[in-house]
């Protein structure tokens, strides 16, 4: 078995071990999270306004993540037959659910969050050093 027919296999084993991996390999990934908040603030949303409401994302990341959770069912996209075209997008029933998972994992977060510790810069640590 080549190595890279291994990982696949691995892979494999891994998420049918958890099943959460492949839902998790979406929403994971940068924005997702993001978009999925700022489609639940509103019914529906026109994909300007909501590259507006991100700011720093590029529109072919916006539009792979779009499509990514639209295959995944958690993103509804509906195209009105217009010139120029309007197109909306809105979070299906499936995402609304995942919506509430999302939120009990916000607060998990917020409960065991370490609180951070200040890094001393290089340029400090010089000076500390000299002073002992």
């Amino acid at each position: 078995m080549s190595e890279t027919q291994k990982e696949g296999y691995e892979q494999k084993v891994a998420a049918a071990a958890c099943p959460v991996i492949d839902i998790w390999e979406i929403l994971g990934k940068r924005w997702s999270l993001f978009i999925l908040k700022n489609l639940s603030t509103k019914e529906t949303i026109r994909f300007n306004e909501l590259k507006r409401a991100l700011s720093g994302i590029s529109s072919t990341v916006l539009s792979e993540r779009l499509l990514e959770l639209e295959r995944e069912g958690l993103v509804s996209k509906k195209i009105y037959p217009e010139v120029p075209p309007r197109v909306e997008y809105s979070m299906t029933p499936q995402a609304k659910e995942l919506e509430v998972v999302i939120k009990e994992l916000g607060r998990w977060v917020s409960r065991w969050k370490r609180p951070e510790v200040a890094t001393v810069q290089p340029a400090k640590k010089e000076e500390a050093a000299k002073a002992s």
